[in-house]
């Protein structure tokens, strides 16, 4: 299997969606998949002009020259994708956004019936599985919802089996392992099982993806920390801008 992992947070390396990202990647690896990743943050990707000129003018091919042009080439090597991303506003990021637009060129302008919906058909090889990684800070697991509706649906229009996800509700704690280390463990135990999964039956199983989801704290008690820590920060800024000011 080869498996492209796309992640579009604004923190790339240092943000928690690739703490999952990472213990996922090991786990694929070590059962045998060839792995890329790629980090939007380090890419500039421009939004989708819609100008179909990558269906009519130069099929196949953006007209905007930017990096979107190399990760589309790592796509035509790959038959699996995920997309790794935090949630933001109940779904992806920008970044990750502009990526999922700009892979038009993938498709054709016209149309085919598929199960009597409209779809365009994938020029080419395509992409046969799609999976999702995502963390969020809010503390309840139906916040990612809409997100793995949106990516139920882009399966639909790139012709991929949608083979799971891992799902992290407050995620913040995950930069915390040494606070929590058991717990933490846990997660990313199975977060590592996901990976192996995914290459030795092509999906990751309903347990997994459940073990990924746990509670680790009580909603009570990840209120409180949030609410602290930001105290903390705001006066933190306070008192860097006070002291800026008398200097």
């Amino acid at each position: 299997m080869k498996i492209l992992v796309v992640n579009g947070s604004p923190h790339g390396k240092k943000g928690n969606t690739n703490i999952l990202q990472k213990a996922f990647v090991v786990g694929a690896s070590e059962e045998g998949a060839s792995v890329e990743e790629i980090f939007l943050n380090s890419k500039k990707i421009r939004p989708c002009l819609g100008c179909s000129a990558c269906w009519v003018k130069t099929p196949g091919t953006c007209v905007q020259k930017d990096d979107q042009s190399e990760i589309l080439e790592k796509i035509k090597w790959a038959d699996t994708l995920v997309l790794a991303t935090p949630l933001y506003v109940d779904g992806m990021t920008s970044q990750a956004k502009a990526f999922i637009d700009r892979l038009i060129p993938m498709g054709n302008p016209e149309f085919v019936l598929l199960d009597g919906h409209c779809r365009h058909p994938i020029l080419g090889d395509r992409l046969t599985r799609f999976a999702l990684i995502s963390n969020c800070g809010f503390h309840e697991l139906d916040n990612f919802d809409a997100l793995i509706f949106h990516c139920r649906r882009m399966c639909l229009n790139l012709g991929s089996e949608y083979a799971g996800h891992l799902l992290r509700p407050h995620g913040p704690i995950l930069a915390y392992a040494d606070v929590m280390p058991e717990a933490v463990g846990k997660v990313l135990e199975a977060a590592n099982q996901a990976g192996r999964e995914l290459v030795r039956s092509g999906e990751i199983s309903q347990s997994t993806m459940s073990a990924v989801s746990a509670e680790l704290v009580t909603k009570e008690v990840y209120v409180e920390m949030v609410n602290s820590f930001f105290r903390n920060e705001k006066e933190k800024a306070a008192s860097e801008t006070c002291v800026f000011e008398t200097a």
